[in-house]
């Protein structure tokens, strides 16, 4: 047994481990205490103090469930928001219905009324702040009915009693609401950040005069949107979000609606990538980054189309504009797309990933050079080299990428440039153009072994296809009876395609695609065939072939072990047999009656004979006749 000094010891020094390790966690729950009390919305913990040396008696703690949040009644919020609402409306209706009672009389000249508001303004802000402690959400309300308040002062000080210039009043509302919104940054208050911010974005249609020029709206615009952009940083506020790209719309929709003499709609181009390069790329991050630059790249977009039918500039110069606009899109988000897609739109919409990047990927650079390709309509030649232009451009983007959805959305929007981009060029040649467009899917077949992507397991073969009907039509539409078959230039283009499908299918391994080839060729073949030389010529060459492909594919069914291809031989057999009857009753000629007969018979009778042999009495019993 030990000495009893040392256990009485060893007790003492457990219990004074477990006093400090209590004296701690009394520490952090009155600092937890704090920060609820002063209710902020981003929780942030200071540092917690360095622990003591874990003692025998520390034992980790067992959180309990975590506490689900009430659900707000309808009642809470009319009582807690409604009613603050309302009184914030009527002390402003007081205040004007006094004021308005007051100069009526002559009691209060322009100045003193201008001077009495900005005195309410002043006074609401300090009783805002003073009561922000204790009730937060009050404060912020005093708080806002005194920036309205400010900007009432502020156009009835300029464009309303004109005692000072518009610009003037115009500084005045814009600093009040960037020092709101700057307070709100500093106390981490979403609500009150919005406040502000709105403020700020509403303040030069608040003081407009209707004099205003577009250059000078988009500058303040720009400062406002990369101040706040730049504010905002990475902070995941979705309020904050919205009312960020609710005003970079309000500005977008003011400009574009401006005088055409003031550029006004190419001034509203330009402001979604300054706002992007200036304020959000160097601060945005995470999951904020490409959701706001998606809705300035939207913005962007539609104030292009804006600029389309609002022709102003020289066509040189347009067409210029909307290539740098394009390109400044894809380096944008040649440096977002390392992080996360987030929501649709900036504070709005969730959306799967994969649809957020073929926005990006896909949409944006595709309304770009549909804008771009538009503004070229005079100049088809243009057109065509910048479709081809754009259409190396967004494969080089997307060989950068890794395999994703955006590499495929790129990829999807190349290959489309690529393509019309031959149908632009080759616009006065479609003998030319198709065989062109099917070589182009070759094209697309072979990058896809230096970049693959899902979109060439299906984009090569989409205009193949195309291609391919295409091609059936113009030789379909040839003079019926005037020509050889296999001899016209339409035939030749017809080959290419052929070629062009043998080549793709080898080059992509899709062996379901085999299907389409030996349709289009069978098609081809039954076209060149129908019309050719002359009615008993085409009658017997289309029984021949009939026949010819009858035997063929029983023959091969038979090798292979393939019944459905056996029983699409024998389909074929009988409508040889169809042709020629027909014949026998409607050519003129009796050698050509005879003929068809004949050759038709001659092919028939190998199948019965193919049929009848014992090694077929097996496998082909259920299509077996009794004899």
């Amino acid at each position: 047994m030990g000495n009893p000094d040392d256990r009485r010891g060893d007790l003492f020094s457990r219990i004074s481990a477990l006093e400090r390790r209590l004296d701690e966690v009394r520490e952090e729950l009155g600092e937890v205490r704090r920060q609820v009390d002063a209710g902020p919305r981003e929780t942030v913990f200071a540092p917690r103090p360095p622990r003591a040396a874990p003692s025998s008696v520390d034992r980790p703690l067992r959180g309990g469930p975590s506490p689900t949040k009430p659900r707000v009644s309808l009642e809470v919020v009319v009582g807690r928001y409604g009613m603050l609402a309302l009184a914030a409306v009527l002390v402003l209706a007081a205040a004007g219905m006094f004021l308005s009672w007051a100069a009526a009389r002559g009691w209060l000249g322009p100045s003193v009324r201008v001077a009495l508001g900005l005195a309410g303004a002043a006074g609401l802000s300090l009783w805002g702040i003073r009561v922000r402690p204790r009730h937060r959400p009050f404060g912020d309300a005093l708080l806002g009915i005194a920036l309205a308040t400010a900007h009432v002062c502020a156009w009835a000080a300029g464009p309303g009693l004109r005692l000072v210039p518009a610009p003037v009043a115009l500084a005045f509302s814009a600093v009040a609401s960037v020092g709101l919104a700057a307070f709100a940054l500093r106390e981490r208050d979403e609500p009150l950040w919005c406040i502000g911010f709105g403020g700020a974005a509403l303040a030069p249609f608040v003081t407009s005069t209707g004099h205003g020029t577009a250059p000078m709206l988009a500058g303040y615009a720009a400062a406002v949107l990369v101040a706040g952009g730049s504010a905002l940083g990475a902070r995941e506020w979705r309020v904050g979000g919205q009312v960020f790209a609710a005003a970079a719309a309000l500005f977008v929709l003011a400009l574009g609606t401006m005088p055409a003499a003031q550029h006004g709609c190419w001034l509203a181009l330009g402001l979604p990538f300054v706002a992007a390069f200036g304020g959000t790329l160097p601060f945005a991050q995470g999951d904020t980054l490409r959701p706001r630059l998606r809705t300035l790249g939207l913005l962007g977009v539609l104030a292009a189309f804006r600029c389309v039918l609002v022709p102003f500039l020289p066509p040189l110069a347009s067409t210029a504009i909307f290539a740098v606009a394009g390109i400044a899109w894809l380096a944008l988000l040649d440096r977002a797309d390392t992080d996360p897609p987030g929501l649709l739109l900036d504070g709005f919409g969730e959306a799967p990933s994969g649809l957020c990047d073929w926005v990006d990927g896909a949409l944006l650079p595709g309304g770009f050079l549909a804008v771009l390709l538009v503004s070229l309509e005079g100049s088809p030649a243009g057109g065509g080299a910048a479709a081809g232009l754009a259409a190396g451009l967004l494969l080089a983007t997307a060989a950068r990428r890794p395999e994703s959805p955006l590499r495929d959305a790129l990829a999807a929007v190349a290959w489309a440039a690529a393509v019309t981009a031959t149908l632009i060029e080759l616009r006065d040649s479609p003998i030319a153009a198709t065989a062109a467009l099917a070589w182009v899917s070759v094209l697309a077949a072979l990058i896809a072994r230096a970049v693959p992507s899902r979109i060439w397991t299906w984009a090569p073969f989409l205009s193949l296809a195309g291609a391919a009907v295409w091609v059936l039509g113009l030789v379909t539409l040839r003079p019926a009876y005037q020509y050889v078959p296999f001899a016209t230039r339409e035939s030749a283009a017809a080959a290419a395609i052929a070629v062009a499908w043998v080549v793709a299918i080898r080059l992509t391994r899709r062996s379901h695609a085999r299907a389409g080839a030996f349709g289009f060729v069978f098609l081809w073949f039954h076209q060149e065939l129908a019309f050719a030389v002359g009615p008993s010529a085409s009658t017997l060459l289309l029984v021949t072939y009939y026949a010819a492909c009858s035997v063929a594919s029983v023959g091969v069914g038979r090798a292979r072990d393939l019944i459905r291809l056996r029983q699409i031989g024998l389909a074929l057999a009988l409508v040889a047999s169809a042709l020629a009857i027909y014949g026998a009753f409607q050519l003129p000629s009796i050698g050509a009656r005879i003929g068809a007969c004949l050759v038709a018979s001659a092919f028939l009778l190998g199948i019965a004979w193919w049929y009848r042999q014992p090694a077929a009495q097996a496998e082909n019993a259920g299509l077996q006749l009794p004899g």
